[in-house]
C-alpha cells in the first residue's frame, strides 16, 4: 500500500471501502446512493436501512474513537436519551485505508433545529449519570494542529500564524482557565447540523469527537455560531434552554477563539480538492488574521 499523503491511499476510493466493508458486515449494497463527501464520506444503504460512515484510517487514535462512538452511543440508547443508534454488527470495519461504521438510517422532516432545541438535548446529555467506562480525553489542539500539517494549499507563512495562534491560545487555555461547570462527558462537536428531526423527535448525531472534558465544549460552537448568522435572540434562548450563560465568564473569549480554529479542521485536510472548501479556508483565514467579525459560510 503506498501512502501519498497523510489520510490518503493511492488507488483507493471510499466505493471500494463501502464495498469491501459491507460485504464483511453481510449487508446488501443494492440502490446505495452518496450524501456526502467531505470530512468523511456518508452513503444511504436503502435495503438495509442504514447509513455508512467511511473515515480515514490514518488519524491517530481514530479506530479507538470510532469503537468509543459506537459505544457510547449504544449506552445513551440504553439510558433513553435521544440519540442516532449504530447497527447491531461487528465495527469499526477496517477496508481499504477507511474505517467504517453502520448506523440506522433516520429520516429528516421538518425545519431545521433551533438552537433552544440544542440547548435542551445538550442538558439532559450533562445530567446524564457517570459513562459507565473510560472515555478518551479531549483534546482541544491536537486534530487542528494535525490538519494544519497536512495542509497542501497554504504557504509556509499561513501555516506558521496558524501553529502560533494555536500555541497562544492553548497557553491560556491550559495555565489560565478556570471551569465553571463540572468535567464528564461531553459530545465534542455540538452544533444544531448534529441535530436530526425525525418523525418521533429530535436525535443527536455524529459522535466521533465525543469524549470526556469540559462542559462548557458542548456549549461554545452555539455561542460563536454569530461567525455563521446565529442572531442574539437564538443564542439567547439556547442559554437559557441549557440553564448557564458562559458570555460573561472570563474563559469564555479563549474558548470562542479556539472554536473559531478548530472549524478550520476539515477545511484545511480536504481544500486542496474542493474549490469551495479551498476559497471558504482563505475567507475565514483571511477573518482570522484581521481580527473582524465577518460572517463566514457553513461547510
Amino acid at each position: 500500500m503506498t501512502i501519498a499523503a497523510e489520510g490518503e491511499i493511492l488507488g483507493r476510493t471510499p466505493a471500494e471501502a463501502l464495498r469491501l466493508a459491507c460485504e464483511r458486515a453481510g449487508l446488501d449494497t443494492r440502490g446505495v446512493r452518496l450524501l456526502r463527501d467531505f470530512a468523511s464520506a456518508v452513503y444511504h444503504l436503502p435495503a438495509e436501512g442504514a447509513v455508512v460512515r467511511l473515515a480515514q484510517a490514518a488519524a491517530p487514535g481514530k479506530y479507538d474513537r470510532l469503537t468509543t462512538s459506537v459505544r457510547i452511543t449504544r449506552w445513551l440508547s440504553d439510558q433513553g436519551f435521544p440519540t442516532v443508534r449504530p447497527l447491531e454488527v461487528g465495527q469499526p470495519v477496517a477496508a481499504e485505508g477507511f474505517l467504517v461504521t453502520f448506523w440506522h438510517h433516520e429520516r429528516h422532516v421538518g425545519p431545521a433545529p433551533d438552537p433552544v432545541e440544542l440547548g435542551t438535548i445538550l442538558r439532559r446529555l450533562h445530567e446524564l449519570p457517570p459513562v459507565p467506562f473510560e472515555l478518551p480525553t479531549h483534546d482541544p489542539f491536537g486534530p487542528v494542529r494535525r490538519a494544519i500539517d497536512a495542509c497542501r494549499v497554504l504557504g509556509r507563512e499561513e501555516l506558521d500564524w496558524l501553529r502560533g495562534r494555536c500555541d497562544e491560545l492553548a497557553e491560556t487555555y491550559y495555565e489560565r482557565t478556570r471551569f465553571a461547570l463540572p468535567y464528564g462527558l461531553i459530545h465534542g462537536d455540538a452544533h444544531r447540523g448534529n441535530l436530526i428531526r425525525t418523525p418521533d423527535g429530535l436525535l443527536l448525531c455524529d459522535w466521533d469527537s465525543v469524549c470526556a472534558g469540559p462542559r462548557e465544549t458542548d456549549l461554545i460552537p452555539t455561542l460563536q455560531g454569530v461567525r455563521f448568522g446565529l442572531t442574539g435572540e437564538q443564542r439567547a434562548g439556547f442559554v437559557r434552554a441549557y440553564g448557564h450563560d458562559l458570555t460573561a465568564w472570563a474563559g469564555y473569549p479563549v474558548m470562542r477563539d479556539m472554536r473559531e480554529l478548530q472549524t478550520l479542521t476539515a477545511i484545511l485536510r480536504n481544500a486542496h480538492r474542493d474549490p469551495v472548501a479551498r476559497d471558504e479556508l482563505r475567507h475565514r483565514l483571511d477573518s482570522l488574521r484581521a481580527g473582524d467579525d465577518r460572517l463566514w459560510h457553513p461547510f
